[in-house]
C-alpha cells in the first residue's frame, strides 16, 4: 500500500496534488500563472487532473498509463474549456508521475520533472523527464551566485521561465499536461517486474531537491531515510535543509521552498 505526504511552500497555496489507490499513485506538480486563463486556478487544475486521470486508469487493469492521463487531461479540459481560455500561455499545466504495482509488472510514467524510482534488487531506476532542464538549462545555473530578493536573482529567474515558455508544449521543446492530451505521448514509461521491486516512490521536483538539486544524497541512501522517517518526515528534512539556506548561498535554487508531494509503496 502507499503512505502520502504533501506540503505548501510556507505562505503559499499547494499547487502539488497526490492520490493513490491500493495499487496506483499519481503525483501532480502544478504550475502556471495565478488565474492567467483560467478562473479555477493551478490548485484545481493539480486537483482535477489526479483525479480523472485515476479514474481512467482505474477503469481497466491494461490500459496504458499514458492513455489514461491523455484521458485524465481531456476530461479536465472538458471541465473548463467553455468559461476558460486554455489557449493563454499562462493557463494551468502540470508535471506529473504515475507508479502503478501490478502483480507481475510495475508501471511508471512521467511527464515532466516529477520523479518515479523503482528500487530493484539491481538498485534504483529513475523515471524522469528533464527535457525542459535540457531545453532551458537547470534552475542552480540560472540563479547560481544570486541570493534571493535581489534584482539580480529576479532577472535570472524571469529570464528562465521565459525560455521555459517559449518552448513549452511544441515540437522540439518539452511537455506537460495542460489543455491537449496528445501531450500524454510524450511522456517517459518503464516497466519492471514485480518480483524484483523492493520499493518505489513518486516525488514532486521540491521533494527531490537534496537529490537532483542540491547533490547531498544519491538515491539509494535518500530511499533508506525516507524508509525511515516516511513522507511526511522527508519533507520536513528538506524544510529543514532549505531553512538552513535561507539566502541560496549553498544550495542556489529558484525559490526557497518549494511545494513538495511524495508517495511511498513498501510491499507487504
Amino acid at each position: 500500500m502507499f503512505s502520502l505526504a504533501t506540503d505548501a511552500a510556507p505562505g503559499r497555496p499547494n499547487e502539488d496534488f497526490v492520490i493513490a489507490s491500493a495499487d496506483l499513485a499519481v503525483v501532480v506538480d502544478g504550475a502556471g500563472i495565478p488565474f492567467g486563463g483560467c478562473h479555477h486556478g493551478v490548485a484545481w487544475y493539480a486537483r482535477q487532473l489526479g483525479v480523472r486521470t485515476v479514474a481512467a486508469l482505474a477503469a481497466s487493469a491494461d490500459i496504458p498509463l499514458a492513455d489514461g492521463l491523455a484521458e485524465g487531461i481531456a476530461s479536465v479540459a472538458g471541465l473548463h474549456g467553455d468559461t476558460c481560455d486554455l489557449t493563454n500561455p499562462g493557463t494551468p499545466c502540470a508535471a506529473i508521475g504515475i507508479l502503478r504495482i501490478g502483480s507481475e509488472q510495475v508501471d511508471a510514467l512521467t511527464l515532466s520533472d516529477v520523479s518515479v524510482v523503482v528500487d530493484l534488487d539491481t538498485g534504483p531506476e529513475v523515471t524522469c523527464d528533464l527535457s525542459i532542464e535540457e531545453i532551458s538549462g537547470t534552475e542552480p545555473a540560472a540563479v547560481a551566485g544570486m541570493r534571493f530578493g535581489t534584482p539580480e536573482h529576479s532577472g535570472a529567474l524571469a529570464a528562465l521561465v521565459a525560455r521555459q515558455t517559449a518552448t513549452r508544449n511544441r515540437p522540439g521543446g518539452w511537455w506537460v499536461a495542460a489543455a491537449d492530451p496528445n501531450a500524454a505521448q510524450y511522456a517517459r514509461v518503464a516497466s519492471y517486474p514485480a518480483d524484483a521491486m523492493r520499493r518505489a516512490a513518486v516525488l514532486s521536483d521540491g521533494a527531490t531537491r537534496p537529490v537532483d538539486q542540491m547533490e547531498i544524497y544519491g538515491w539509494p541512501e535518500y530511499l533508506d531515510l525516507l524508509d525511515k522517517v516516511g513522507p511526511a518526515g522527508l519533507i520536513a528534512h528538506v524544510r529543514s535543509i532549505e531553512s538552513d539556506d535561507p539566502h541560496g548561498d549553498r544550495y542556489p535554487r529558484t525559490k526557497r521552498h518549494d511545494d513538495a508531494s511524495l508517495a511511498q509503496f513498501l510491499p507487504l
